[in-house]
């Protein structure tokens, strides 16, 4: 039975497992699913129904900063670039979920607010989305870098 809830629903995907990078009690960092936008662009999601970081308690307000930002340098050094964006907007679900996206300068149209008209025209078809074997490289290498630098 799939659960009324999207973040649920997706956490309970057979499917998920090859997306995800890491996970704790509390956390998981999964890959974008198909049509991924980019390789290496993932998620952090809370396996607890919590709509916004401010209503985290105390366990998960002080993991937080230290999952985000290793899985942001897991990421930029996992994909190469200098800079990891960090989106969170908190109104799709009751789920906190950083979109955690790698931004290369040398890729025109994804600078600042500009991915998220990249965003649209992947999940609408007018882009092609990242090849799956790029994405599945960016999970396996940040998988590697996640085991090494987080111990909660």
């Amino acid at each position: 039975m799939t659960s009324a809830c999207g973040v649920c629903a997706i956490h309970e995907n057979e499917r998920l497992g090859e997306l995800i990078a890491w996970e704790s009690d509390r956390w998981i960092l999964r890959h974008h699913a198909a049509p991924a936008p980019l390789a290496g662009w993932f998620l952090l999601d809370t396996k607890r129904h919590v709509a916004s970081a401010a209503d985290f308690n105390a366990l998960e307000e002080a993991e937080f900063a230290q999952v985000l930002g290793a899985a942001m340098r897991a990421i930029r050094s996992a994909v190469e670039v200098p800079r990891v964006y960090v989106i969170l907007f908190g109104e799709g679900a009751q789920h906190v979920h950083a979109h955690l996206i790698p931004r290369d300068p040398s890729q025109s149209g994804t600078a600042a607010w500009e991915i998220a008209d990249w965003y649209r025209a992947v999940d609408s078809g007018k882009r092609a989305a990242a090849p799956s074997h790029e994405v599945a490289r960016a999970v396996q290498r940040v998988r590697e870098e996640m085991r090494a630098a987080v111990t909660i």
